[in-house]
């Protein structure tokens, strides 16, 4: 930019210079030819005589016009005032009633019948009832009030040109006038030359500045003077080849996602309510809503920058798929579909028409089968799946925000079905998503108003039958639909963000509880579960030893439920979190074993003291082979590391008598007990009670 500016700085000088000469040279022809003291001496007469003369006639148009005005006659004011302003010493006249709202007007005037005149001079004379006259250039401006049977009613504002009504006295001024006359026709038209001559680069400087304020900036100025101006113009080329450049740049970020080449959000928002905008009457179009299954846990695994081009490997395969069924189905001329990413692991298809709505289900099943493939990424097969919500316009919608948003939860329906299908968008799915916002509203109350609670169900020893522990549960005491259980509101907990908070409000209590019990000569462990949003925070170590600290309870008696999906996302960090709790005397234990994803390198370094067997293995053991191999192969590992063992769902005697000849540790379920509040709880642990009697 500085150089530029100094360019600027040394055209302007030279500007300077050349129209000082120039203008010089003029005045002084002028000046000689035109002024005199007889010119001086006449002027001042001159111009009195034709104030006086403005302001008369002016009063006199006043005088003639004021019945009209008060009667608001327009046809007659119109026809008075056309012809008085035909007059050589009139260039324009209109009339206004007392409020300034002009009645007739001809001529060069500023003002039409119908508009408020805002001049000064016509408020000063109806505010001074008094006529009031100015010059301005070559004009005399005269408004004068008009009086009808001794009343004010308006105005009239006269414009008389000076040269109309101040004619030069005596031969003298003839004579100057003349010999000026004679001089400007010699010397204009060689100042016309020069000047056009002089301003021809400075023109297209001008136009070329003209064309880059309209965003057209693919220009390029041949000036060829030798001169500043020639520096300027190479300057505003070299400044429009970069701000063009940048204008793309600005573009394509835009309107373009940057790890995949795709349209982004912005573009495929405006491409939509462009389509649906312009979709003639009865055309029906689709929009689909992509999303990847088991992404995140391959982004994971991988790291972002393999994420990253993984992405770019599906939007590779969602092009080719639409491409494919363009080719198939476009007919001639027809629009083409866009391929979009909103961001993360969301995508969308744009069909800007089709023929009935089973065309887009079989772009969806054709996506889904393209992305079922495996990729390739740094030398491993990542295999992934997709699901894809259907939304349809105008049926489901006509703009953009509506049709993505019914496409969004179209394809929610089609993730908790299992994921690899696609939903058409109902109108029901919208109601489910009214309830599930009603739900998260309604549990942020219940936290901020302790409408929760907690309940324990008891572990049973298999050696002797005994109360080993217990397993504290969320319970939500809603107002009215009464106490609901953790499956009614923990996932809209986890999606809203509240799971954290409440994790943290049950493991206080859960120890408040125990040391309650503890008090009472019931001292037994309670195990708490902890979500991956809780047990991700930097502050989870701290926040256990702070929920110890107030209650008293000591760290051997609690035990703390990851799940194993938590647990294996980031080995390393598990064990530098739980490493201090466990050193205090803390025991973890891996919930729902069985049914993640579990690293054995790894698992055999985790400080975890229990396997808890996931109850949907429990549940199958006695009739299903698979479930019962799994359930000794987890028993055979946890003697191997000699770890404790809980069993989950445990229903029935047979499940009690096969685990117990398995050699699992704990058992918990039905048999048992159900989860029940801290009283009955108390009750049923008391000494000498026995938690279950099993026969055999």
């Amino acid at each position: 930019m500085a150089p530029i500016r100094h360019a600027i700085s040394r055209v302007m000088r030279s500007l300077v210079i050349k129209f000082t000469l120039l203008c010089g040279l003029i005045l002084i022809l002028a000046t000689a030819a035109l002024m005199s003291v007889e010119f001086h001496l006449k002027r001042a007469e001159n111009t009195e005589t034709g104030l006086a003369h403005a302001q008369i006639i002016t009063e006199l148009f006043a005088t003639t016009l004021a019945p009209a005005i008060a009667n608001n006659d327009g046809g007659f004011l119109v026809a008075r005032v056309g012809q008085f302003a035909e007059r050589p010493d009139v260039s324009g006249l209109y009339a206004v009633n007392v409020s300034r709202t002009v009645l007739a007007a001809q001529g060069d005037v500023p003002v039409a019948p119908g508009m408020r005149d805002a001049d000064a001079l016509i408020q000063s004379a109806l505010g001074a009832v008094d006529t009031r006259v100015e010059t301005i250039g070559q004009n005399i401006h005269v408004a004068a009030p008009a009086f009808h049977d001794g009343r004010l009613v308006g105005a009239v504002v006269a414009r008389v040109p000076i040269y109309a009504v101040a004619r030069p006295a005596g031969e003298i001024l003839r004579r100057q006038l003349l010999i000026a006359m004679t001089a400007l026709l010699v010397f204009l038209p060689l100042v016309a030359l020069v000047v056009r001559r002089a301003l021809s680069p400075m023109r297209k400087l001008i136009e070329a500045a003209r064309a880059a304020s309209s965003r057209n900036l693919d220009i390029r100025i041949d000036i060829r003077t030798g001169d500043e101006l020639e520096l300027l113009a190479n300057a505003f080329n070299r400044m429009f080849a970069r701000l063009e450049a940048s204008v793309k740049r600005v573009h394509r970020l835009a309107y373009v996602d940057m790890i995949t080449e795709l349209p982004n959000r912005e573009r495929f928002r405006k491409e939509v309510e462009r389509v649906t905008r312009e979709a003639s009457e009865g055309q029906e179009g689709a929009v689909l809503f992509l999303d990847l299954d088991r992404f995140k846990r391959v982004n994971d695994s991988l790291g972002i920058g393999e994420g990253d081009r993984l992405l770019d490997a599906v939007a590779r395969r969602l092009r080719e798929a639409a491409r494919g069924w363009d080719l198939a189905h476009g007919e001639g001329g027809a629009e083409p579909s866009m391929v979009a990413r909103l961001g993360g692991d969301e995508f969308t298809v744009l069909l800007p028409k089709v023929r009935d709505s089973a065309d887009a289900a079989r772009l969806a099943r054709r996506i889904i089968d393209s992305v079922r493939r495996p990729f390739e990424i740094s030398g491993h097969q990542v295999f992934l799946g997709l699901s894809a919500g259907i939304a349809l316009f105008p049926r489901d919608g006509d703009d953009p925000e509506t049709l993505l948003r019914h496409a969004d939860l179209a394809m929610a329906a089609a993730k908790r079905s299992g994921g690899n299908a696609y939903e058409y968008f109902e109108a029901s799915m919208n109601r489910s998503a009214f309830e599930r916002l009603v739900l998260e509203n309604e549990l942020r109350e219940a936290v901020r108003d302790d409408q929760l609670v907690v309940f324990y169900q008891p572990k049973i020893s298999f050696k002797d039958g005994s109360i080993a522990g217990s397993e504290a549960l969320v319970r939500w005491r809603h107002p009215t639909a009464g106490m609901l259980a953790p499956g009614a509101f923990i996932q809209a907990a986890e999606e809203c963000g509240l799971i954290g908070e409440i994790g943290d409000w049950v493991l206080r209590r859960a120890c408040r509880d125990a040391e309650v019990l503890r008090a009472s000569g019931i001292s037994m462990p309670v195990a708490v579960n902890v979500s991956a949003m809780q047990f991700e925070s930097e502050d989870f170590a701290r926040g256990v030893i702070r929920a110890l600290e107030e209650s008293g309870l000591p760290p051997t008696l609690l035990e703390l439920e990851l799940t194993e999906s938590t647990a294996m996302r980031d080995p390393e960090r598990v064990i530098s979190q739980i490493a201090p709790l466990r050193k205090m005397g803390v025991t973890f234990a891996i919930d729902d074993f069985g049914t993640g994803h579990s690293s054995l390198s790894y698992l055999t370094r985790m400080p975890f003291d229990v396997f808890k067997i996931d109850q949907s293995f429990v549940r199958n053991m006695i009739d299903d082979e698979h479930a019962r191999i799994v359930v000794e192969t987890i028993l055979a590992m946890a003697r191997s590391l000699k770890l404790k063992t809980v069993a989950e769902g445990v229903e029935t005697a047979e499940q009690y008598a096969a685990l117990r000849d398995l050699g699992a540790t704990l058992a918990q379920g039905y048999l048992f007990a159900r989860p029940m509040p801290l009283d009955e709880f108390e009750r049923f642990a008391a000494p000498g009670a026995r938690a279950a009697r099993i026969a055999g």
